[in-house]
């Protein structure tokens, strides 16, 4: 599964105020989760919400329409179930906000499940005003799974940060925000294909701190096969060129790697019919250095097998990359119209 990447190389240390317990019970808790078609994996997500040493005032589930059973299993817990029609990632998650009546929203996804003690280390940081949300670790659970430890490993999830920090975009699946903030900034833009949270945050750290708290651990499966893979990429590149369109060219918001590879592919490829031998040959050989080069570096680091998907990763998921163009024309168009 395509998530956002937590931008370490950006990481700041900092101290972590944990304010009276008082301060702390005064919050009103609500947790955000989206469903669709989600039986097999919901229940474990639900059970570790209902057993968090802080409990949850209210659960909110936006269900998307699921056929699977689903609602069979939302319908054993407390929880507040809103439906919501197939209109976008965004769409869902700001239903889910504005059915929500806490002070605080924690948002997780439908495939994962939280620690014990989620809630309650990540609730004392919001006793510095300052601090609008707090992110935590993610750890792959789906370890058998060669595609979903090859992604984590790409991610950097694998071996996340141990100490505090204040990070500049984080992904809903392990995610708290003042609700106040969420509205304040406009909430989740509707209109974006994926990286809804990116832009969320995002926005909301430009006025706001938003910190990484490592103890605060969340499980989650990734991507189980390569087609469901290449898909969540697709959209994930086409949703940073539609922040690319809305905010310009942040480094944060995508590794740059992946598209220069996939047009020094294209090029190589179209050079073969229109250049000397010898071009090709250098931009074929400059891929095939790169690909060994990364893959014995990623082996190395975490000697796993996984690495052979680096092949994917090179060549098709470059390709791929360059649907952030097709992006980047969906939110200039958009823009277009607004204005």
């Amino acid at each position: 599964m395509i998530k956002t990447p937590v931008n370490t190389s950006s990481l700041v240390r900092t101290s972590c105020p944990v304010g009276s317990s008082l301060q702390i019970d005064a919050y009103k808790v609500s947790v955000v989760l989206l469903t669709k078609n989600s039986a097999a994996t919901v229940r474990k997500s639900l059970e570790s919400v209902f057993k968090q040493t802080r409990k949850p005032d209210e659960v909110v589930v936006v269900d998307g329409c699921s056929t699977d059973g689903t609602l069979d299993i939302l319908g054993q817990y407390p929880v507040k179930l809103v439906s919501e029609q197939g209109l976008g990632f965004g769409h869902a998650r700001n239903l889910g906000v504005k059915e929500s009546k806490g002070d605080l929203v924690f948002f997780i996804d439908s495939d994962c499940y939280a620690e014990t003690q989620w809630i309650e280390k990540i609730l004392p940081h919001f006793t510095d005003p300052h601090i609008a949300g707090v992110t935590g670790r993610t750890r792959l659970w789906n370890t058998d799974c060669g595609v979903a430890r090859f992604l984590a490993c790409v991610g950097n999830r694998m071996e996340m940060p141990t100490n505090h920090a204040y990070v500049e975009i984080a992904p809903t699946m392990n995610l708290a925000l003042r609700r106040e903030v969420i509205l304040e900034v406009g909430g989740f833009d509707e209109t974006l294909r994926r990286g809804e949270d990116t832009e969320l945050t995002y926005m909301v750290s430009q006025q706001y701190k938003i910190l990484y708290e490592p103890e605060a651990v969340i499980w989650f499966r990734g991507s189980p096969t390569l087609r469901t893979a290449t898909r969540k990429c697709i959209h994930h590149f086409i949703g940073v060129g539609q922040l690319f369109a809305k905010h310009g060219f942040k480094a944060s918001f995508v590794r740059f790697n992946l598209l220069i590879r996939g047009f020094i592919l294209i090029l190589a490829v179209g050079s073969l019919f229109f250049l000397p031998w010898y071009v090709p040959a250098v931009l074929f050989g400059w891929l095939l250095m790169e690909f060994i080069y990364k893959t014995t570096k990623m082996y190395r680091r975490y000697h796993d097998r996984c690495v052979v998907y680096y092949l994917a990763f090179f060549t098709f998921w470059s390709l791929v990359s360059l649907t952030i163009f097709y992006g980047l024309y969906l939110g200039l168009k958009h823009r277009q119209g607004i204005s």
